[in-house]
């Protein structure tokens, strides 16, 4: 986990970077709350996907099941597992937007 670490955090930046040159920073803390809720549920929604394959997976194991179909499952729990990461790093730009956009309403 350390070995990533530190290019998650250059990730959340540049996602920040991103977001800030498209949207501006929150006007209230009620949006900034539901844009960090949005990415949140969409995490929320991949490791559901995730759970649902894994589960899936294990009854094919179970079963003696072929390769292929086994293979297709683990390929689509690693894509859930990508789009998972993504949505977190959005989520946690989205907490440095937040107080961003805190610090300047008190300025």
């Amino acid at each position: 986990m350390n070995a990533v670490k530190a290019d998650v955090e250059k990730l959340v930046k540049k996602e920040l970077e991103s977001a800030n040159k498209q949207f501006p920073l929150f006007a209230s803390n009620h949006e900034g709350y539901a844009v960090i809720k949005e990415e949140v549920e969409e995490c929320e929604s991949e490791y559901k996907n995730i759970e649902y394959v894994l589960d899936d997976l294990w009854y094919r194991i179970k079963a003696n099941d072929n390769f292929e179909t086994m293979e297709y499952l683990v390929k689509q729990i690693k894509k859930s597992a990508i789009n998972l990461a993504i949505e977190a790093i959005q989520a946690a730009a989205m907490c440095d937007k937040f107080i961003m956009s805190q610090k300047k309403r008190e300025n």
